[in-house]
């Protein structure tokens, strides 16, 4: 019987167990980092609904209160508190339908819409839908579209439609009266860009970082009015991104915010 020969096994290097060793824990921490800074930013969103949530619902119970206590209220005081529950229902409406958007888009699994529609005709259907409101906030809207725009983008429409508005809605937002909202468009070769442009109050340096998190919420001592809820512009990057694009900011304190949003283009003749 032949005997087996003995091999004696591999020793590895001792620098290359080190260097292997210090690559995973390398690894590890930054997972660990990863894992710290998203519940940090759970628990930071759970505060801002929280307290977000409080004053509609304080509106709303008390509210409630008045029609039960006070029987002979005048019709004209019964609008008002029927217009405030509304208006504060309305805006509790918005904040549970970004939640739910924000977990569709964040859910690997949720497919998009595609379909394959011009650009042109999307943009200017859009600012035609945006027209009444800017009048009415006495804004100036202005669209910028280059005289030969022949482009085709495969896209969920109504997803990024979501988009646009929302960031329409922030131009409106920090602004004030008479300031110019342009919404233009551009080819770059592959992509498509698309940017919105006010000249409100801008974002501070140290805020612009952090802009598209979805706990994130400026200093609110600069908000005018409703300053959100701190989710549309993680939705809309979530969006942006789930259809392959990137989105970003440029902005100066007390001059204006342009946002941008690339797209990759199906055809481009």
């Amino acid at each position: 019987m032949e005997k087996k020969r003995y091999t004696k096994p591999q020793t590895i290097p001792r620098e290359e167990l080190e260097k292997a060793l210090l690559q995973a824990n390398e690894e590890l921490s930054k997972a660990n980092e990863k894992l710290y800074r998203q519940e940090r930013e759970r628990m930071e969103l759970f505060r801002n609904l929280s307290h977000d949530l409080r004053a509609p619902m304080t509106a709303l119970v008390s509210s409630i209160g008045l029609l039960r206590e006070k029987r002979d209220m005048e019709e004209e005081e019964y609008q008002e508190l029927l217009n405030l529950m509304a208006r504060r229902l309305k805006n509790l409406k918005a904040m549970l339908d970004e939640i739910f958007l924000l977990g569709q888009m964040e859910n690997p699994e949720q497919q998009l819409q595609l379909e394959t529609i011009d650009a042109a005709a999307l943009l200017e259907e859009f600012y035609f839908s945006c027209e009444a409101d800017a009048k009415y906030a006495e804004r100036k809207l202005e669209l910028c579209l280059p005289e030969k725009f022949d482009c085709l983008i495969q896209v969920d429409p109504q997803k990024l439609v979501r988009v646009l508005d929302n960031l329409f809605t922030n131009a409106l937002r920090y602004s004030k009266k008479g300031d110019e909202i342009v919404l233009s468009a551009e080819l770059l070769e592959t992509k498509l860009r698309i940017s919105v442009r006010d000249t409100g109050i801008g974002i501070l340096p140290e805020d612009l970082p952090r802009v598209f998190e979805r706990s994130y919420r400026a200093d609110r001592s600069r908000t005018p009015g409703d300053g959100g809820h701190g989710l549309g512009l993680a939705i809309a990057k979530s969006i942006v991104e789930k259809h392959g694009g990137t989105i970003w900011c440029e902005s100066v304190p007390e001059q204006g915010s342009t946002f941008f949003v690339e797209l990759p283009v199906l055809i481009n003749s």
